[in-house]
């Protein structure tokens, strides 16, 4: 789990029913459980799914950043409401603000949580022990419903955030409204733009097959354990080595989205790495292969050969023992 030491914890609550704050007054009693769940909560935040960027000096927004932890809790807690209360899916939420050390440095957050309806066993009530309990916190391995953590040396942030309905349209209402920031799209949405972009190129250019697929995943891949980094260009070249219009085509379509190198070398990436780290093959006579990227791309331990009728035979080398699982 990342370096996290949390400091201090507020908590009010909005309730759908009259749409109005229940506004904490002391800071929450920090026991080693609730510890252990808020902790689990803030690592999600530093995610593939966070979208990420840097607050600029004259923003607005943080101004209201204090030393005082409850006051700009009361304060941002007011200003979400008037953000969120025109939303048309409304639940009972709790807004939680947290100020915490992460690797030494201070950061402050802003948590919002969805509470649910559970069936509870209530053992003093034999005849009918199940009942119904409302503001149940979710479980801490739940990504918050929306969340804001931000470096208070750096400035940067970090952004979970959930389009809101009203008038039959959706806004993202946090990054627009409430933070007016621009923030970069995530790690996860900017690798599937990747995937999706060189896939449609690759079939431009008549090079979408399962070699170019493996090719591109197993890429990827390297990119991201090696260099914890993609960067267009990179991979431009590593995925179009031999066609320069390709290239050029590839990283123009991708520099609006991702004019600069997506870094992850601060998130949690392995969700991502582990959908890459093998190659999942699915052959027309029904055989399905996992082959993990270097076995794949090792000559000694995988044969692609393409027979002279079209068709393809696939020569698995040096296999010391076979199990049936």
């Amino acid at each position: 789990m990342i370096d996290l030491y949390l400091k201090r914890i507020v908590i009010h609550q909005f309730s759908p029913n009259d749409t109005e704050l229940l506004l904490a007054d002391n800071y929450l009693e920090i026991t080693p459980r609730l510890d252990d769940y808020f902790r689990k909560k803030l690592t999600k935040v530093f995610s593939d799914e966070a979208k990420r960027g840097q607050f600029e000096q004259e923003n607005v927004f943080m101004s209201y950043l204090t030393e005082d932890l409850l006051e700009t809790s009361v304060k941002i807690a007011q200003l979400w409401k008037e953000e969120f209360v025109i939303s048309e899916d409304q639940k009972t939420n709790d807004l939680v603000f947290i100020q915490f050390d992460k690797e030494g440095i201070e950061h402050f957050a802003f948590l919002r949580v969805a509470l649910r309806e559970n069936f509870t066993h209530i053992s003093s009530d034999s005849h009918s022990p199940i009942k119904v309990t409302q503001n149940n916190l979710p479980s801490a391995a739940q990504t918050p419903d929306e969340a804001l953590v931000i470096n208070r040396k750096s400035g940067n942030y970090y952004l979970i955030e959930k389009r809101i309905k009203h008038n039959g349209s959706f806004a993202n209402y946090f990054s627009e409204n409430l933070l007016q920031v621009k923030p970069e799209q995530s790690v996860k949405k900017s690798i599937k733009m990747v995937e999706q972009t060189a896939q449609k190129i690759a079939e431009n250019f008549n090079k979408d097959d399962f070699a170019f697929q493996s090719k591109m995943k197993s890429a990827i891949f390297k990119n991201l354990e090696e260099e914890q980094e993609l960067s267009p260009e990179k991979l431009a070249d590593q995925l179009f080595d031999d066609n320069l219009t390709a290239r050029l085509t590839f990283v123009d379509q991708l520099k609006e989205s991702i004019p600069e190198p997506i870094t992850v070398s601060d998130i949690d990436h392995s969700r991502q790495t582990k959908k890459l780290e093998n190659q999942k093959l699915s052959l027309s006579n029904g055989i399905q292969l996992i082959v993990p990227n270097n076995v794949y791309e090792d000559a000694e331990s995988v044969e692609f050969i393409q027979n002279q009728d079209g068709t393809y035979s696939i020569l698995i080398k040096n296999i010391e023992d076979i199990q049936n699982k």
